[in-house]
């Protein structure tokens, strides 16, 4: 006990009992070293070492403390002296009333003398002196209760060696060494608890990897297990795009996640942007002057970036990502064995966000596949609903129901019109799937009869209710919404379709536009072809008998066979399909997608008359919706098609069918055949081949697979399609007109325009048959390739043209993806073009209806644009340097558009040939500036 010691102990006793300290120089030393260490193992930026003298006041020993928290370290450290109580203060905290709220981030203990786990109030008297540590926000922030924890160890060592020891010099010097042994013990004590919690989290986040989370949840695991491992104020997972140019925040804690959300990091720019480049890691301690920080981030989320480490997400050499730790707590830099350390974390969570994105991924595609396979059976119903239906209510109820459960709408109408009567017919169904009929005349003014009457589609995205003026409207037209007029072959429309309030109450978008266009293509070819026999049944009662329902037959087919167009590229189309009797068991299809590629097809059905004419309709009916999925190649339409025409498939019927995607970007024909006729491939040099695929014809058997092929096509080819009637015409010899005569006949035409080859041809074939009839239906289908430019239109020389020109130009180049800038560049060097064309080229000349052509070419990184008119020779060297200061400030002058034109494009190129001026425009996609300036 103290009592006991001789009066030279360094801790002595007063006469009251209290405990005190000699104030003895070299003790001071001893206390002011013992500080310095305290500071440094805990992270503080200053502290205070108080101890009790002989007269009961108390000392001071200052370590780097600022003059301004003087008073308030002071103040808690002789509150804690009073109170015997230990302290883990706050900024803004205050460990009384009297004490006003702290500066800065403290902590505070006693020092006593007593039994381990003794406590400190039993006995005031053996309370001798503070510790006081201390640090302001910018110095690392809150203490941690580890801190506190290992403060107080510190403090019982240091007052045990106090209890033991007297004054002299070789004492105060073990002291002290003794001291700094037990400080730097703890301090490995520390750094072992630090070791066994980063192996811990290391180990947490490699379970992630076998646990079933979604992507957001995982990085919100990363980042939270990061910030504690290397005890940060934040943490970010930031991954890279598709497009392997961007890095963007998948997930996003805190107050501004939206905001930061939107961010994209450009790959090269900032920390992250480096670090995924070089695939190194990287530690900036001075983030607020160095210029590599990217500043956008902490502008938008209103955070301090004081210093960061960042490593890459690498996955077998490969990055995905990069993550980063952001602003240390307990410590003013990172450390070269911090950056060790995070590498194997980050290491760990790559392979924890591979596996989960490859998992999500597959969840997606499998969501995708379900989607696509009940749009496919929904189409397959409706189809065998627009084929059984007997009467227009029929057809409209079960059509509701269908669209209602693939469109996930809260409400479905279909809305029929009869002008004669000012009647509008409701089918609906609304969320208990229970259809209801009605009639109203109340409907005049509606957004819903205006979308009737106008044929104006809409897609509402936002979700948010529309206050509507009328109640039909307001009752079926709730939330998101899409409203599609019912209409046939471009006729005024008959109805709309209506789907809204979606159940999972998100929104509509164009792909559901695009699939319940098909819906409505279905219910509007049905409805077409109810009417067509209502008429024949009407005709039939009034003794028209089965004539009439034959021609009714026939303008069915004609229906269904698309009517001939213009598709400005770089092919001419000619087709003709005539039917031997009185209906046709042929048909074919043309088609071009948004992308501005193609799918061509002619098709053969088994058998004759009406019941060949109805399983063409229902063959057609298939092969066509399946073919507008650009999805599909050839083999994919064939063999699906093959499954669901079986279905409806009697008496022995089946189809043949020849079928061909066309790429104009890269010449490429894509093709697969169902039992069909080899179709013709002829060369510009006069040679020929067949093409052949391999397949059962459709709905023989219930499954089959079908292997077609692919072949490039150049300027001259001719590609025909035809079925076998165009061939075994017969003449009174009883010989077929035969393929290599039609062949022949073809070659010897091919200088003149498709469409007059097919007219032409199906005469020879009706010349050498010589009878009044044909014995089988014709079909013939020429595909002409012109030129090696993918897409051609003539425009007339007319002021109204530029903006048609500008369509066409911009229609043939936005699914190139093209950089905005690029785009904006072309589409004005077009304006500019055919600007001067149209008011320089033609002036005071006599030409009437003078035109212009545009064709345009894509070749590798490269598109190629040529207009061409008959206008009066341009001379590009008579053409004088504008001032572009005047045409800037609106005082146009002549040369300024040909300046724009060679300023915009890579390359510029004119001259005249055959009497005709020729201006060659091209641009490189992966160009950024354009050079082609003559000036």
């Amino acid at each position: 006990m103290i009592s006991d010691k001789k009066q030279d102990s360094l801790l002595r006793q007063d006469s009251d009992g209290n405990l005190y300290l000699e104030d003895n120089p070299g003790l001071t030393v001893v206390f002011e070293s013992l500080l310095t260490e305290l500071i440094r193992l805990t992270s503080a930026q200053f502290g205070i070492f108080g101890f009790r003298l002989e007269d009961g006041t108390l000392r001071f020993i200052y370590e780097n403390l600022p003059s301004n928290l003087i008073e308030e370290a002071t103040l808690v450290s002789e509150f804690c002296f009073k109170t015997g109580q230990d302290f883990n203060l706050k900024k803004g905290d205050s460990p009384s009333k009297l004490i006003p709220s702290l500066e800065q981030n403290s902590i505070c203990c006693v020092l006593y003398v007593g039994e381990l786990g003794t406590s400190v109030s039993e006995d005031r008297k053996k309370i001798f002196g503070t510790i006081f540590l201390g640090r302001t926000e910018e110095g690392g922030g809150e203490f941690k209760e580890s801190d506190l924890v290992h403060l107080k160890t510190t403090v019982r060592i240091i007052s045990g060696l106090l209890e033991e020891s007297f004054i002299s010099g070789e004492v105060v010097l073990s002291l002290m060494t003794t001291s700094r042994v037990a400080l730097e013990s703890l301090q490995i004590r520390k750094q072992t608890d630090r070791f066994d919690f980063l192996l811990t989290e290391i180990i947490r986040v490699s379970g992630l990897i076998n646990k079933s989370l979604d992507l957001s949840q995982l990085l919100e695991a990363i980042m939270l297990s990061s910030k504690s491992v290397f005890r940060t104020e934040a943490c970010s997972v930031l991954l890279l795009d598709d497009t392997k140019e961007y890095l963007y925040f998948h997930t996003v804690l805190g107050e501004k996640r939206e905001e930061v959300t939107k961010i994209r990091v450009p790959v090269g720019k900032g920390v992250a942007g480096m670090v995924v480049r070089d695939k190194k890691p990287m530690i900036i301690n001075d983030a607020r002057n160095d210029p590599r920080i990217y500043r956008e981030v902490d502008k938008v989320s209103h955070f301090v970036t004081r210093n960061i480490m960042a490593a890459p997400l690498l996955v077998e050499g490969q990055v995905i990502g990069v993550i980063e730790a952001i602003n240390t707590i307990d410590r003013t830099f990172f450390s070269e064995e911090d950056l060790e350390l995070f590498l194997s974390f980050s290491g760990t969570s790559a392979l924890a966000i591979q596996k989960t994105e490859l998992l999500q991924n597959l969840e997606d595609a499998n969501k995708d596949l379900r989607k696509k396979v009940s749009e496919l059976e929904s189409l397959f119903k409706l189809s065998q609903v627009v084929s059984s239906s007997k009467n227009q209510a029929d057809l409209m109820k079960h059509s509701i129901s269908v669209i209602h459960k693939e469109m996930d709408a809260g409400k479905t109408g279909i809305f029929l019109i009869n002008r004669k009567m000012g009647i509008l017919t409701s089918i609906v169904c609304n969320s208990g799937k229970t259809v209801e009929i009605f009639r109203t005349t109340n409907y005049h003014n509606s957004f819903i009869h205006r979308s009737i009457e106008r044929k104006t589609t809409t897609v509402k995205e936002d979700i948010q209710d529309f206050a509507f003026d009328h109640e039909l409207d307001s009752e079926y037209l709730k939330g998101s919404y899409i409203l599609l007029p019912l209409t046939h072959q471009g006729r005024n429309a008959f109805g709309v379709i209506t789907v809204s309030d979606r159940v999972d109450k998100l929104s509509y978008n164009h792909s559901h536009l695009r699939l319940l266009q098909t819906f409505a293509s279905l219910i509007a070819r049905g409805h077409e072809t109810l009417k067509l026999q209502n008429e024949m049944i009407s005709r039939k009662a009034t003794q028209r008998s089965l004539q009439r329902e034959i021609e009714i037959t026939r303008e069915i087919q004609k229906n269904i066979l698309p009517k001939l167009k213009t598709f400005h590229s770089n092919f001419d189309i000619g087709v003709k399909s005539v039917p031997a009797r009185e209906v046709s068991g042929d048909f074919y299809d043309y088609y071009q997608y948004e992308d501005g590629q193609y799918s061509f097809l002619v098709s053969d059905v088994s058998g004759k008359s009406l019941p060949a004419a109805i399983f063409m309709a229902m063959s057609s009916s298939v092969i066509r919706t399946l073919a507008r999925n650009h999805d599909l190649g050839p083999e994919e339409i064939l063999r699906q098609g093959n499954a669901l025409i079986y279905e409806d498939s009697h008496n022995g019927m089946f189809v043949t069918t020849f079928f061909i995607h066309y790429n104009p970007a890269i010449f490429t024909l894509d093709y697969a055949s169902a039992g069909h006729n080899d179709q013709v491939l002829i060369r510009k040099n006069g040679s020929w081949e067949l093409i052949k695929g391999f397949g059962p014809p459709l709905g023989v058997i219930p499954s089959a697979n079908y292997k077609g092929g692919s072949l490039i096509v150049e300027p001259g080819d001719m590609v025909i399609l035809y079925t076998d009637g165009a061939i075994e015409e017969k003449n009174a010899k009883d010989e077929e007109f035969g393929l290599e005569r039609m062949i022949r006949e073809i070659i010897a035409r091919k200088h003149l325009p498709a469409e007059q080859i097919v007219e032409e041809l199906f005469g020879l074939v009706r010349e050498f048959s010589g009878a009044p009839e044909l014995f089988d239906d014709f079909t013939v289908m020429i595909l002409k390739f012109n030129d090696n430019y993918q897409f051609s239109r003539v425009f007339k020389a007319s002021i109204s043209s530029i903006p048609l020109l500008r369509e066409f130009v911009y229609e043939t180049i936005k699914v190139r993806n093209l950089e905005e800038s690029q785009r904006d560049d072309i589409l004005l060097a077009c304006d500019e073009a055919g600007t001067n064309i149209v008011m320089h080229s033609y002036e005071n000349t006599s030409l009437k209806n003078p035109e212009f052509e545009c064709k345009i070419r894509f070749t590798g990184d490269w598109i190629t644009i040529v207009l061409i008119d008959s206008g009066k020779v341009f001379r590009r060297k008579e053409v004088q340097k504008p001032s572009i200061e005047d045409n800037l400030s609106g005082k146009r002058k002549g040369g300024f558009g040909v300046y724009l034109i060679e300023t915009l494009m890579d390359s510029v190129d004119y001259s005249n040939e055959g009497g005709k001026n020729v201006l060659v425009l091209k641009k490189n996609f992966q160009n950024k500036a354009s050079n082609g300036n003559n000036f």
